[in-house]
C-alpha cells in the first residue's frame, strides 16, 4: 500500500530525489523511470505533479532562487535603507560566494546549461527579470522621492536594467572578465539612474 501525503511534500519528495538522481547519474542519464522507482511511486503520480523531466529541473532551480528572490524583497521594501543603500545591497545579493557553493549547486547549474535545456533558461530567466523588476522599479521610484535619482521612466528603465543584468550574468558566468562586466554594469546603473552621489565605490 502506497503511501499518502499531501500534494506539496508530494511534490518536494519528487524534486528532492530529482535533484540527487541528477548529481549521482547526471541529467541525460536520469529517466523520469528512476525517478518512479527510487520513490516507489506510479507513473501517474509524477505526472500529476510535472509534464516532464525538464519540468522537475525547472522547478528545481525555482526553488532554489526563493531565498534570493525573498532577500531582494526584504531589501527593496525595507524602510530603514535609503534608494542608494538599496542599489548597493540588491546587487550584492545577488554576487553567489564561492563558499555558498554546493555539490547540487555545481549540478543543477551543469543540467541547466546543457544546449537542449536552453528553453529552460530562458523561460525562468524571463520569470526571474518580471520578478526583480518589480523590486528594482520600487528602488528607482524611492530614490527619485529622494532626489538621489532622476529617472523619468522608472519601471522601463527597471525592465531595460534588471532584463541586460540577467542575461548577461547567464552568458558570462563562466567568463575571466566577469569582474569587468560587473564594474561595467555599476557604471551603467549610475548613469542610467543619474545618481547625484556614487551608488559603489
Amino acid at each position: 500500500m502506497r503511501d499518502v501525503k499531501e500534494p506539496e511534500i508530494r511534490k518536494a519528495e519528487i524534486m528532492d530525489v530529482a535533484g540527487q538522481l541528477f548529481m549521482e547519474k547526471g541529467y541525460l542519464k536520469t529517466t523520469t523511470q528512476d525517478i518512479i522507482e527510487r520513490l516507489n511511486i506510479s507513473r501517474g503520480l509524477l505526472y500529476y505533479h510535472f509534464k516532464n523531466k525538464e519540468d522537475i529541473l525547472y522547478c528545481l532551480v525555482e526553488r532554489q532562487t526563493t531565498p534570493l528572490l525573498k532577500q531582494l524583497k526584504q531589501i527593496t521594501y525595507n524602510t530603514n535603507y535609503l534608494a542608494i543603500e538599496k542599489t548597493q545591497k540588491f546587487i550584492e545579493a545577488t554576487m553567489i560566494k564561492s563558499e555558498s557553493i554546493t555539490e547540487q549547486m555545481v549540478s543543477l547549474q551543469q543540467s541547466v546549461d546543457l544546449e537542449q535545456n536552453r528553453y529552460v533558461t530562458d523561460r525562468f530567466s524571463h520569470k526571474l527579470v518580471t520578478d526583480v523588476t518589480l523590486f528594482f522599479e520600487h528602488i528607482i521610484v524611492q530614490g527619485n522621492e529622494e532626489k538621489v535619482f532622476h529617472v523619468n521612466h522608472p519601471f522601463e528603465t527597471a525592465v531595460f536594467l534588471m532584463t541586460g543584468y540577467v542575461f548577461v550574468s547567464n552568458d558570462i558566468r563562466e567568463s575571466s572578465d566577469h569582474e569587468n562586466y560587473l564594474h561595467a554594469f555599476h557604471e551603467c546603473l549610475e548613469r542610467v539612474l543619474q545618481s547625484s552621489k556614487p551608488i559603489f565605490n
